[in-house]
């Protein structure tokens, strides 16, 4: 919603070094879709609600990119969040260095933007998080934990994921 074309294309174009499957930058939508739940007096999206409508709305298994800033009950915010079963959100408000007062820097942000589509997509595929520092599943309460792990999934999750889906990770 509101993304730039080129911003889901380059972002297919790193998933599929990761998951060996057909992946597709779909067309966008309306922001009207997302503003129903939207928190003006929190003037964040209300994720779990707004996750729970798209996948009523589209095919598993399916990513959005929103850009907004989002939370979920208890807690202040989130990055994404996933439907298993389904696909999931990010949000890329947070993922921009511009939001904590930094210079724009487009390769940061791409860079976080991998790490947390990849993350939910683990999610949607049915990993919950990972103790590992490094791992892609690892939990990111903060953009600094973003910034620390990989966008590589460890070889517990790999192999965890690997099993429900044989053949879904590049080697």
């Amino acid at each position: 919603v509101n993304v730039d074309p080129r911003l889901t294309r380059n972002l297919a174009d790193d998933l599929r070094r990761i998951f060996a499957v057909e992946v597709q930058a779909g067309k966008g939508l309306s922001p009207g879709a997302v503003l129903e739940f939207y928190d003006e007096e929190r003037e964040q999206v209300r994720a779990d609600l707004l996750v729970e409508e798209l996948a009523r709305l589209l095919p598993p298994v399916t990513l959005v990119l929103v850009d907004a800033d989002a939370y979920v009950e208890r807690l202040n915010f989130v990055f994404g969040i996933a439907k298993p079963g389904w696909g999931g959100i990010v949000f890329l408000a947070r993922l921009k260095p511009e939001f904590y007062g930094h210079p724009s820097d487009e390769n940061l942000f791409l860079e976080r933007l991998l790490k947390e589509s990849v993350h939910e997509l683990g999610h949607a595929l049915g990993l919950d998080h990972c103790r590992n520092p490094r791992c892609v599943m690892r939990f990111s309460n903060s953009i600094l934990e973003v910034d620390a792990k990989t966008p590589y999934f460890c070889a517990r999750c790999s192999r965890l994921l690997q099993l429900r889906y044989p053949g879904i990770l590049r080697a």
